[in-house]
């Protein structure tokens, strides 16, 4: 028997970017506001929810008792600015970075029962990059990464150099077998390299990582498919 799925959908007025940026939760059956619970922040959030399904999928999985109930938190990527917000060098990135520790986590947790100690970050493409810059520069806010076709450009990759040690983290990588040639507006990338080197220099500063390589391309119909098995690492079971 299905269950209704429970997506709230909030307009915050972010004073660091000056802009409105729109904020969708995904909210367990049977969510109990006296319960805390983990909680997983997506950039590119509103298309986790449309091309990801995010939410059907997480639903499913909770349901058949699965995973536990968790709460999905998708940050609305502004289009013409995401380069600009999700590169580690782009011109708005700090205030970006800025903007979810100050504004975005801090309105969710004064709405919301979530657990600190809880707190996880999602990304694909240069969301994962995000994802990254965000942990390097909040060491211990969010425990666990789930990163998919990550664009680790070369400068990327000498920011992770100058961090000595991630053993407080875990990672769930995945990158399509097809990705050593991935289009993308920006142009045509090898993402399967990348993320082999950027696997590597997590694992030499000692981050527990899941790296997985499978069919695919940098398309939303490859990482919704592994996103049930990037949903039931993050909770620690075991893939079915």
């Amino acid at each position: 028997m299905s269950v209704q799925r429970t997506i709230e959908a909030h307009e915050l007025h972010s004073e660091i970017l000056g802009e409105e940026r729109t904020v969708k939760v995904y909210l367990p059956p049977g969510y109990d506001p006296q319960v805390a619970y983990p909680v997983l922040y997506c950039h590119d959030g509103l298309e986790f929810f449309t091309h990801g399904r995010v939410a059907t999928l997480v639903q499913e999985l909770i349901v058949e008792q699965a995973v536990r109930p968790v709460l999905i938190v998708g940050i609305a990527v502004h289009l013409k600015e995401r380069n600009n917000d999700y590169a580690m060098n782009g011109s708005r990135h700090e205030k970006y970075c800025q903007f979810v520790i100050e504004e975005c986590i801090p309105f969710i947790e004064d709405h919301y029962s979530v657990r600190p100690e809880e707190r996880s970050m999602a990304g694909i493409s240069l969301g994962a990059v995000a994802t990254l810059s965000l942990v390097l520069q909040n060491p211990g806010f969010f425990r666990h990464l789930m990163l998919f076709s990550g664009a680790y450009f070369p400068y990327v990759q000498e920011s992770l150099r100058m961090v000595a040690d991630l053993s407080a983290y875990r990672a769930y990588m995945v990158v399509g077998s097809d990705e050593w040639k991935a289009e993308t507006p920006g142009g045509t990338f090898d993402f399967l390299t990348y993320n082999r080197q950027m696997r590597d220099l997590l694992l030499e500063r000692g981050m527990d990582v899941d790296y997985r390589e499978e069919p695919g391309n940098h398309v939303w119909g490859f990482w919704q498919r592994l996103l049930p098995n990037g949903l039931r690492w993050w909770q620690g079971v075991s893939e079915q």
